[in-house]
């Protein structure tokens, strides 16, 4: 069993003594109790702030050696921690951790609670050792309690920053079914890894939500990008059109993105957690969105003939476009991936007739090879694109027994995850085992009945530690990292913003999910928004499905 050490925000007022967040008023404890270990002279700072490693910043207030060697450090920027075998210096920072990031004292009792003070209140910062299960428990109830609509799965709003007591809503998302289905697919796994029938349940709501999404539009095989009730006026906005019934807004110019999500989440649930009724029901949908697509050259057409600016697979324009160079190899590897996936779950030769004239008349799977564009600190990296990838991966790999095209997408898929690999991203390490694994194990619809590999071929120490520093706060507090002393070559990403080619830990980082730049420094938005968590939960339970992670 796998357990993380978890840091967690324990107290910093008396008015909510067992809160597991801070408030700003100011607290009645304004005495911190005594510390263990010696308490760091003025020049002992000073050397601190100078030595080796270079801590996050220089504006050192106050310091404490433990009896072990650690040493915890406040400063204006946040509070600080350096182990003996440490290489770096962990921070603690934004209100994530702390009330205020300028530290003016800070105790360590015998127990290992950290008593910061700041001009905000008190912060008490404890350690648990929790089960990895456990915690991702602890993340899904957050997720069901309050990121739920119409069967949909995304972030929140919050009424008043950094309060989930205070309410919240739900606002449409232009990626509501990107977003679900990766949910569905979690569910999908934790189901057919643990057997608990309220995982099933959970996954069949909401791909029933992607199935209306393909329904409320009334042109079959069109899904909506998402939909809401018709007392939210969307009169006027494009691309909004009222259902024929009446009684929804949905939402059209659907992308790649989209269906991306849908054959993930359909090829999942149909392998893993489907009943018979619920296959043929999926069989209907899945064979209308790729008639869809063949029946109009590969282009994704709305219900009044408009290609969407982003649905496009022809050959005409991936291979002799220049405009859409760039989409050449991601596109031909989701329309050949989308294809296995119908193949497999209505058994159309259609369309696998189909995916081998894409792949003998127009060159689609040596077009994988070359999917992944650029490097990883490149300006024009598209991280967005990278998950797109990867999820179109995944089933194509579970799928294709042809030894000569397997040959060739595991070529596109190690280039791409060598690429990605000092990421440490769980999920694209999991997806990239999974390739590996259907080597070995060639049976999608049933469980490995072992790794088929070994830990280091698939960074599993870094994916567990992963899922050990991950905070359970989803909520997206602003996080400034661009002003620390301790990052690699600064840069610009391909949205201007400040990014660092040392990788920080991820409970240094904003909240993203996984189309976001990880090495993007700033982020956030004051905690006025809270990640729904799937993030965290759908790179576990594909772990532990293919036996990549202990529980």
């Amino acid at each position: 069993m796998s357990y993380a050490f978890c840091w967690l925000l324990a107290l910093s007022a008396a008015s909510q003594p067992k809160c597991a967040v801070w408030v700003s008023d100011r607290p009645a404890v304004q005495k911190l109790p005594p510390t263990v270990g010696v308490r760091l002279k003025p020049l002992e700072l000073l050397e601190l702030a100078n030595g080796d490693p270079t801590p996050p910043y220089m504006s050192v207030t106050v310091g404490v050696r433990l009896q072990d060697g650690t040493i915890w450090l406040g400063c204006r920027q946040g509070l600080m921690r350096l182990r003996p075998a440490d290489s770096h210096w962990r921070l603690f920072h934004s209100r994530r951790w702390l009330p205020n990031d300028h530290v003016q004292e800070l105790a360590v009792t015998k127990d290992g609670e950290v008593w910061v003070k700041t001009p905000s209140g008190v912060a008490r910062i404890c350690q648990r050792r929790i089960a990895l299960e456990r915690k991702m428990a602890e993340v899904h109830a957050e997720l069901r309690k309050r990121h739920i609509r119409f069967g949909l799965v995304g972030a929140v709003r919050l009424k008043q920053p950094g309060r989930l007591d205070a309410g919240w809503f739900q606002p449409d998302n232009d990626n509501d079914g990107l977003w679900t289905s990766l949910y569905v697919a979690a569910e999908s796994f934790r189901f057919a890894t643990t057997g608990d029938p309220q995982a099933r349940q959970n996954a069949w709501q909401s791909l029933k939500a992607l199935m209306f999404l393909e329904e409320i539009t009334g042109h079959p095989g069109f899904v909506a990008r998402s939909v809401v009730p018709i007392e939210i006026n969307k009169a006027g906005e494009f691309p909004w059109e009222k259902s024929a019934d009446g009684k929804w807004w949905w939402k059209g110019d659907t992308s790649s993105d989209e269906l991306d999500g849908h054959f993930f989440a359909y090829s999942i649930y149909y392998d893993l957690a489907a009943t018979d009724d619920q296959k043929e029901r999926i069989r209907a949908v899945v064979g209308r969105i790729m008639d869809h697509i063949l029946e109009n050259g590969y282009y994704y057409l709305d219900p009044h003939g408009r290609r969407t600016k982003w649905g496009v697979w022809a050959p005409e324009q991936l291979n002799h476009n220049p405009e859409w160079i760039n989409e050449r190899g991601l596109n031909s590897l989701e329309i050949l991936s989308h294809l296995k996936v119908s193949a497999h779950i209505t058994g159309r030769d259609r369309y696998r007739a189909a995916a081998r004239r894409l792949i003998e008349q127009h060159g689609y799977a040596i077009n994988t090879i070359r999917q992944k564009m650029v490097a990883p600190y490149d300006e024009e990296t598209n991280h967005s694109d990278d998950e797109l990838a990867f999820l179109a991966y995944y089933p194509l790999l579970r799928y294709e027994r042809d030894p000569e095209l397997r040959r060739i997408y595991l070529l596109s898929l190690r280039r791409s995850w060598l690429v990605e690999r000092p990421e440490g991203s769980p999920l694209f390490n999991f997806i990239y085992a999974a390739g590996l694994q259907a080597d070995a194990w060639p049976h999608p619809d049933k469980r490995p009945q072992e790794p088929f590999l070994a830990p280091t071929e698939y960074d599993r120490d870094a994916c567990r530690q992963w899922f050990q520093e991950v905070p359970t706060d989803t909520i997206k507090w602003t996080i400034t990292n661009s002003n620390r002393r301790d990052l690699g070559r600064v840069y610009l990403g391909r949205h201007g913003e400040l990014c660092s080619t040392r990788l920080l830990p991820i409970s240094e980082r904003r909240v993203m999910k996984w189309n976001g730049n990880p090495y993007q420094l700033d982020g956030g938005n004051g905690g006025r928004e809270c990640d729904d968590g799937t993030f965290i939960l759908l790179p576990y339970w594909m772990g532990r499905y293919h036996r990549l992670i202990a529980e």
